[in-house]
C-alpha cells in the first residue's frame, strides 16, 4: 500500500466515513475514533484515489476529475419524489 501525505484517505467504520488529507492525519482520526469507542471495532483507513498537489503558495491544485469525485462523495442523494 502506497503511504503518502498527498492522498486523501477514508476512514470508515461501516456506519460513518470521515475523509482525511494524508495519511498521518488519517492515522490520527483512527486512533481518536478508537480512544472514543474502544468496544467499536478497528476503522479501516483506504487511500481514495483522489491526489492532489501543491503550488508555490502552498495552494491545493487538482485536475477537475478530482474536484467532481470529492462533491460526488459529499453530496447527499436527491431527495424522492411524492407519489
Amino acid at each position: 500500500m502506497l503511504i503518502d501525505e498527498k492522498s486523501i484517505y477514508e476512514v470508515t467504520g461501516g456506519d460513518y466515513s470521515v475523509y482525511c488529507f494524508g495519511y498521518t492525519q488519517a492515522r490520527t482520526v483512527t486512533n481518536d475514533i478508537m480512544k472514543r469507542d474502544p468496544w467499536g471495532g478497528i476503522p479501516f483507513v483506504i487511500r481514495k484515489d483522489l491526489e492532489v498537489s501543491f503550488d508555490d503558495k502552498g495552494n491545493v491544485v487538482m485536475p477537475r476529475v478530482v474536484l467532481d469525485k470529492i462533491l460526488f462523495i459529499a453530496s447527499d442523494d436527491l431527495p424522492e419524489g411524492e407519489e
